[in-house]
């Protein structure tokens, strides 16, 4: 008798560990939401003087929208996150979650650069605001906009990649 309630005991251990064990197929974040190229973006002066040409991950579903470069610990200058909204409005950004500091480009429905905001501090819950409504924004790592030169009444186009 006590040698079955031991197998038993042992085997409801078991069981119980087993099911205690951690989901092993779920990614970090970090992993998961690794830059993905959905297109190119291309920067122009008023001009018409190509500025920089960037590799573009592309937020327009909702769920995009909300994380944005939340989780991300690492993107390379050479690339950026265009959200594109439904409607032209005052879209504001944070940087919760956020790891990396960030050079913000508030674009009109005109794609002219706006507004931009240099070097946003990860993980503030301080609003960042464009001064005018915008349709896009563009997001690149803090010190692309000296690097690249960019400013307000620069002009900005994009190709999408076909899937």
């Amino acid at each position: 008798m006590k040698k079955s309630l031991l197998i038993i005991t042992l085997i409801c251990t078991a069981l119980l560990l087993g099911a205690c064990k951690k989901d092993s197929s779920k990614e970090s974040p970090e992993h998961k939401y690794a830059f993905r190229k959905d297109g190119t973006l291309q920067i122009h002066s008023p001009q018409g003087e190509l500025k920089v040409e960037l590799d573009i991950e592309i937020a327009e579903k909702e769920a995009d929208l909300a994380r944005g470069l939340k989780f991300r610990d690492k993107m390379l200058d050479t690339q950026g996150m265009l959200f594109i909204f439904k409607q032209i409005d005052y879209h504001s950004f944070w940087m919760q979650d956020t790891y990396l500091s960030l050079d913000m480009l508030f674009i009109d429905s005109d794609f002219k650069i706006i507004n931009i905001a240099k070097d946003t501090p990860p993980f503030s819950e301080e609003m960042i605001s464009p001064t005018s409504p915008n349709l896009y924004v563009l997001e690149l790592l803090a010190g692309s906009t000296d690097k690249y030169n960019l400013k307000e009444k620069d002009i900005i186009s994009w190709q999408a990649l076909e899937n």
